[in-house]
């Protein structure tokens, strides 16, 4: 079978609310939208990509900085490791997408704070009252590299009928953030 062109998807990303106090509680979206030159929607693996949220923010799929002091934000960069992934329909970690139809995956803002980083590295400060902040998807996993034409129950294996999921359908997908994510910290009251 010829591998497919891969289609692009486009990303962007949310705090909301985007001006909090800290120890708020705050949520994170991430919104993905095919941009597939076909009609027909494609399913992607979101365990290793930003669209797994709780663990792309503990993974480093994102980077960030103090808009105020340029200093870089001290990202979680955990290894996770699985050794076999399953690619039968209803396990979990497959999503389909439509054409040009946004697809929200939410997850608590879980960006640590100032009192969490004592001794951290120079060059890198945590939260701070009364900044401002940025947040990118970082180069380490801007791509899918799993995914296929059509939808999860007509792509991925059944328990009783190997379709070769495991096989992904073309080149890996680039993801592209319209720009980054900016939100800002209030100042403690007086």
């Amino acid at each position: 079978m010829a591998l497919a062109l891969a289609p692009s998807i486009a990303v962007t990303l949310e705090i909301n609310p985007s001006t909090f106090a800290m120890n708020s509680s705050v949520g994170m979206v991430i919104t993905a939208t095919s941009n597939a030159s076909y009609p027909h929607p494609i399913t992607i693996f979101t365990w290793p990509s930003p669209f797994n949220l709780e663990l792309a923010q503990n993974r480093g799929n994102f980077v960030g900085a103090d808009r105020d002091t340029g200093m870089k934000l001290p990202m979680s960069n955990i290894q996770v490791s699985v050794s076999e992934f399953d690619y039968t329909l209803g396990s979990g970690g497959f999503v389909t997408l439509e054409p040009g139809i946004p697809m929200r995956f939410n997850s608590p803002f879980l960006l640590p704070s100032y009192s969490d980083f004592f001794g951290m590295p120079p060059g890198y400060a945590a939260l701070l009252p009364g900044h401002r902040y940025f947040m990118d998807l970082g180069q380490r996993y801007n791509e899918l590299n799993w995914w296929k034409k059509g939808r999860e129950e007509d792509v991925l294996d059944l328990p009783e009928q190997n379709r070769n999921a495991r096989d992904s359908d073309g080149e890996p997908i680039s993801l592209t953030l319209g720009k980054p994510l900016e939100f800002k910290v209030l100042p403690l009251d007086g």
